[in-house]
């Protein structure tokens, strides 16, 4: 049983549907507020729901959008240049999502039909799962988990008695949540923690990853931690190409104090802001072109080489790095400007430097990744 999506994103390929740029519109006016609230606001979210954005990479089989990857990609960015807060939101909940499809078609059924549904996740601090009378008995405390607040459903690794690990999907009124989420940057998201304890979930509900996925697609080969490596690499691409808009519009009217030159006539200026628009565009293009080849090449294939991982993880880490070092440029130029909280550089400063703190954003991953082009061993784990 389906349900008609509002058209936001009926033609998203094209990015070009009247709809879909009124939502970003909308994201872009409800960001001020989302940042006060430090969660999204309910209008905002039922746009999203309608539009589809969270359930953008289920099957249309249980009435998602299956959206090609690389389109998701570009929808992210354009996205988080409107704010960073939504996009990670959108982009937490759709990649999440497809854990799902592991579980029983009825189930992933279930969860689906609702037009309402989305799903939240956090990574595991100390979580234990064991089997007990047909079902599982479920301890654990995750953290980060953005999109808690809007979520229909709650998900998480957690270890499993008789070794490897389990993921379980409950409701979110099974769950404590605690607001732990003060922070400078990406305030909106609104990760909180959650915890359960003794909680049974039915067998139906559990998803072991060493088992053949339900949904066999690109989506469900593709690891899930590379998935959210690229895409929060988006989000990141998304978030310097708006401050670069920022800066720019900076520019053309600000002269500093004692100085003979407004910024845009400043060749200095000049000069830094030609840089940082080639490191963006190289990043762009690294990302957008590293994951359509090795997206292609699942797609056809139905399997991920340790080479084309390594290029997906490479990818992700790089590019969040890369978007960094613009959004500071743009910082810089923009002077005594850009340090004031109702500038929207500033916000896209603080979201862009907690990004880089995320585990995607490791620098330790390069040192792994040297190693394989040195030995030709890969090391796969959790995030790999």
């Amino acid at each position: 049983m389906g349900f008609v999506l509002l058209p936001f994103l009926k033609k998203v390929i094209d990015l070009e549907l009247e709809n879909f740029v009124s939502l970003l519109d909308n994201i872009a006016k409800s960001a001020p507020l989302a940042e006060q609230s430090r969660r999204l606001p309910d209008q905002l979210v039922t746009e999203l729901r309608m539009s589809g954005a969270f359930r953008a990479l289920i099957p249309k089989k249980f009435s998602g959008l299956e959206l090609p990857f690389e389109q998701y990609l570009d929808i992210i960015k354009r996205i988080a240049e409107q704010d960073a807060s939504t996009a990670w939101c959108v982009n937490q909940a759709a990649v999440i999502a497809t854990t799902s499809l592991w579980l029983p078609d009825q189930i992933i059924s279930e969860i689906w039909e609702d037009p309402f549904a989305s799903v939240a996740n956090g990574p595991p601090y100390s979580c234990n799962i064991s089997s007990d009378d047909g079902g599982y008995r479920l301890t654990g405390h995750w953290g980060f988990s953005s999109g808690c607040q809007h979520a229909t459903w709650m998900t998480g690794p957690a270890r499993f008695s008789e070794g490897g690990w389990r993921s379980a999907f409950f409701r979110p009124d099974q769950a404590q949540f605690d607001d732990t989420w003060h922070v400078a940057g990406l305030r909106a998201t609104g990760s909180f923690e959650f915890r359960v304890k003794d909680l049974l979930v039915p067998a139906t509900q559990i998803v072991n990853f060493d088992d053949d996925s339900t949904v066999k697609n690109d989506i469900t080969t593709l690891p899930t931690a590379l998935m959210f490596a690229i895409s929060f690499a988006a989000v990141g691409l998304g978030v310097a190409k708006g401050a670069l808009s920022d800066v720019i519009k900076i520019a053309q009217g600000k002269k500093p104090q004692w100085a003979a030159l407004r910024l845009r006539e400043d060749p200095d200026v000049q000069r830094f802001l030609g840089k940082a628009t080639a490191r963006w565009r190289s990043a762009d293009t690294y990302l957008m072109h590293t994951a359509a080849e090795v997206i292609d090449s699942v797609r056809r294939n139905q399997e991920i080489s340790h080479s084309q991982r390594s290029q997906l993880r490479m990818a992700g880490t790089h590019v969040i790095q890369e978007c960094a070092e613009v959004v500071d440029l743009a910082y810089k130029i923009s002077g005594s400007t850009g340090i004031y909280q109702d500038e929207l550089l500033q916000r896209r400063f603080q979201d862009m430097h907690v990004i880089t703190q995320h585990v995607q954003g490791r620098e330790s991953y390069f040192g792994l990744l040297g190693r394989y082009a040195i030995s030709g061993d890969y090391e796969t784990g959790p995030m790999t």
